[in-house]
């Protein structure tokens, strides 16, 4: 008898809800994708039709294709470059320098300091060399850093893109570096929520540093949850299934940005080997007790009906 690793038990109100993938096909054919990792957590390449299983109450699937899935994933990094970051800059730098070079090299960055205003400094690009000099390039600026504004428009920005329909599908992840400075803000609280409510809705990432001003300073380091920044980054980030780091020492930004980094790049890379499974279903009625299944021996996995896995 096949060994199955069970991938996920499918809740049929989930799964129908997504059309896009099968609104295509003929009524019997469904569609979904797989993320596969083998035993030591890399991403499987190798699938094959007769390792994937498909259980409904009408009876048992027939797998007739698995092809490969990829969902990219473009970074946005936005920078404080206010007065209060100039000591830190060069650990901004270093930092900056191992995030970026954890990513496989066709990873597409944009880089944006926030003062005296959000600015593009690089704009979306996979070129590395023009990617790492813009993380050496900016300059520390005497205006209040704008770190609600930078997210916000980063919002905006993705509304405009799904409004003109123009852009492909692609995980948005944001990188906020930020100090617990006094910032600026164009925006008021409903557009801050209105704006994450969108990026919720659009399966965006969040990660966020902010570091105390005064480094080393323990009264300094006691408040960096307090902040405006942090009272928005904490939330965010949760709700954005991201992280969030206060950083008392601007040191620690050396080896935490490149973490982060590596953190992202496995998402990304996973994202970038799923697997699109068309079954021909047993029956052409609504999808009840649905269960997919594995049969390759060691294998775990997850399903989803748009690639966006982990949500």
């Amino acid at each position: 008898m096949s060994r199955f690793i069970t991938v996920l038990l499918v809740a049929v109100g989930a799964v129908s809800s997504t059309v896009w993938l099968s609104g295509q096909a003929a009524p019997q054919t469904f569609q979904f994708i797989v993320s596969a990792t083998d035993a030591s957590g890399e991403p499987v390449t190798d699938l094959k039709p007769e390792e994937v299983v498909f259980n409904e109450k009408a009876g048992k699937g027939t797998v007739s294709k698995v092809e490969p899935f990829a969902l990219p994933v473009k970074v946005t990094i936005a920078v404080d470059n206010g007065q209060d970051s100039s000591l830190a800059l060069p650990n901004y730098r270093n930092g900056l320098k191992g995030f970026v070079e954890a990513f496989p090299p066709n990873t597409e960055m944009t880089i944006i300091t926030t003062s005296p205003q959000p600015r593009m400094v690089v704009r979306p690009t996979t070129d590395r060399t023009q990617i790492l000099r813009g993380v050496n390039g900016f300059a520390p600026e005497q205006e209040r850093p704008r770190f609600t504004d930078a997210l916000v428009e980063w919002s905006q920005r993705l509304q405009k893109e799904v409004k003109e329909g123009k852009t492909s599908l692609y995980v948005p992840v944001m990188l906020m570096v930020s100090t617990a400075s006094n910032e600026s803000s164009s925006y008021q609280p409903p557009e801050v929520q209105r704006a994450l409510e969108f990026l919720v809705s659009r399966r965006a990432k969040l990660y966020v540093t902010v570091n105390s001003t005064r480094s080393g300073d323990a009264g300094a380091a006691a408040e960096l949850n307090t902040n405006r920044q942090a009272i928005i980054s904490i939330p965010a980030t949760k709700a954005l299934n991201g992280r969030y780091e206060a950083i008392a020492i601007f040191n620690r930004l050396d080896t935490l940005l490149p973490e982060m980094g590596k953190e992202l790049a496995g998402y990304t890379k996973r994202l970038g080997t799923q697997h699109l499974v068309t079954v021909q279903r047993a029956g052409a009625g609504p999808l009840e007790d649905l269960r997919i299944e594995l049969a390759r021996d060691g294998l775990k996995g997850a399903v989803s009906t748009d690639g966006y896995y982990p949500r």
